[in-house]
């Protein structure tokens, strides 16, 4: 089975869960995911020639897809469609478009000395390092938009990063009462205050 639809098969799912599950929470779970496939496939490379490396890599490459597909795939773009005021969509989703384009040139363009520099093991452990940053940023710094209206999306991107910065820091313990520990919890505070 080809990369297009390993790709396309698992971002079906997205259709579904980017509006129910929600934006943010698609990528604070494939991040890590997608960070631990990364270090899978590079230490797969530490593995003695033959069809076992040969097997953990193509389980990494395509466990990676299988996680990126519903998550890292679709979400920037949903993100970017929501994030520009109507009167210039346009021109946003066009530059987020080619923002992301060239970040897969500059990828693709310095791969190779990547992995001269640090071995295809530590080539893969340092973009699964920024998994692992992105894990970080979107806990912190990314706000959740689903089920949002247009003007309560105004609402949401008119506050300031380091608000959600500190909602989310003061929001760990809460997390932690309640998914960790099975704690019963009070509902948290919102985030934002929009009429219902």
């Amino acid at each position: 089975m080809g990369t297009g639809i390993v790709n396309w098969l698992f971002a079906i799912p997205a259709v579904y869960t980017i509006d129910t599950f929600g934006r943010r929470n698609l990528l604070l779970v494939t991040f890590p995911l997608m960070g631990i496939m990364l270090l899978i496939t590079g230490f797969s490379f530490l593995a003695p020639e033959g069809m076992g490396r040969l097997a953990g890599v193509a389980t990494g490459i395509y466990l990676f897809m299988v996680v990126y597909s519903p998550g890292e795939g679709p979400v920037p773009f949903t993100y970017s469609a929501e994030a520009f005021p109507l009167y210039i969509r346009e021109y946003g989703m066009a530059f987020a478009t080619a923002t992301t384009w060239g970040f897969n040139f500059i990828l693709s363009l310095t791969w190779p000395a990547l992995e001269e520099a640090f071995t295809t093991t530590g080539a893969f452990g340092w973009y699964a390092g920024w998994n692992f940053f992105g894990w970080v940023f979107a806990y912190f710094c990314l706000p959740e938009t689903k089920e949002r209206t247009l003007e309560e999306l105004d609402t949401v991107f008119s506050m300031r990063t380091s608000d959600h910065a500190r909602y989310y820091l003061a929001s760990l313990p809460w997390y932690v009462r309640k998914y960790l520990l099975r704690s019963d919890v009070e509902p948290r505070e919102p985030l934002y205050a929009v009429e219902d």
